[in-house]
């Protein structure tokens, strides 16, 4: 009966750990590297040679374990805030103990560097200079108005370039791809603030919200829907209505409508669906890597 018991605990310390990870953004960061590496770094028709290669996979799991690394830190120092905007699910992360978290986020970043150093020595650099960025915007970065933003939406992106490091990517429209990519994932993280408005508040952090207000936050995000056609205009008028283009114009789609959406959002409701809604968007943009070609 105590091992039943031991058991129990086992799996539910296991299944808060994956909740403070964020397990899923987990998965979709290797689908997302595994996709770009299959499909757009290299000729589909080579799967199985890139596959066979351990440094591939090095890079793949460095990010995932770098990025774990960077979702506990996060939460240790937001859990004031986490306990306001989200209670039940903070709580239910708390089966870890704070010492525990601590001791896995030396765990993951230190596995992170390793991996990355079997790689080459300038990639063991790029994951240290990463690791250093998600502890200093955790502590430092994400309580500076607009800085913590798009510090958030960069640090999103930036394991892609780990592989775009090895690979020697220098194709402009890729490139182009993912600026829209950073955009959609920018303003998605404006639209997290405005989600935890009432936390923020309480703790004085100055997001955009807290220091423009509601309507002025809601016109700036209007603004960067906007500024989405600049590179999908560049990536139609260098590629063509190719099948990109349809991810493109379903995006753009999407945006647009969520701009007005937002127009009407008062809610932490309201916001908490427009997040979702951007987090459906991200997936979208992954999936379709595989005709970035």
């Amino acid at each position: 009966m105590a091992l039943r018991r031991r058991d129990r605990i086992l799996i539910f310390k296991l299944s808060a750990l994956l909740s403070l990870v964020r397990w899923y953004n987990i998965f979709f960061l290797a689908l997302s590297q595994y996709l770009a590496v299959l499909f757009v770094l290299n000729d589909p028709s080579d799967w199985r040679w890139i596959l066979l290669d351990p440094k591939v996979h090095y890079i793949v799991f460095a990010s995932l374990f770098s990025v774990a690394g960077g979702y506990i830190i996060n939460n240790f120092y937001d859990l004031e805030k986490d306990l306001i905007n989200r209670p039940d699910k903070t709580l239910y992360e708390k089966l870890l103990k704070q010492s525990t978290a601590l001791r896995l986020y030396f765990l993951f970043t230190l596995t992170g560097l390793v991996l990355g150093i079997s790689v080459s020595f300038n990639v063991f650099l790029f994951f240290a200079t990463f690791n250093f960025a998600l502890w200093l915007y955790s502590h430092k970065l994400k309580k500076i108005t607009f800085i913590g933003n798009l510090m958030a939406a960069l640090l999103s992106i930036t394991p892609f370039f780990a592989i775009f490091l090895y690979f020697h990517l220098e194709d402009l429209v890729i490139l182009t791809y993912i600026s829209f990519l950073l955009l959609v994932i920018f303003i998605r993280e404006i639209i997290k603030d405005l989600e935890a408005l009432k936390g923020d508040v309480i703790l004085g952090y100055p997001t955009l919200p807290v220091v423009l207000g509601l309507r002025r936050t809601k016109w700036l995000v209007a603004f960067f829907t906007f500024s989405g056609l600049i590179p999908a205009g560049a990536i139609f008028y260098k590629a063509g209505f190719t099948g990109i283009g349809y991810y493109l114009a379903l995006g753009l789609a999407a945006m647009f409508f969520s701009a007005g959406l937002l127009a009407f959002a008062e809610k932490r409701e309201h916001f908490h669906y427009l997040n979702h809604l951007y987090r459906l968007l991200i997936i979208g943009g992954i999936i379709s890597l595989i005709w970035l070609v």
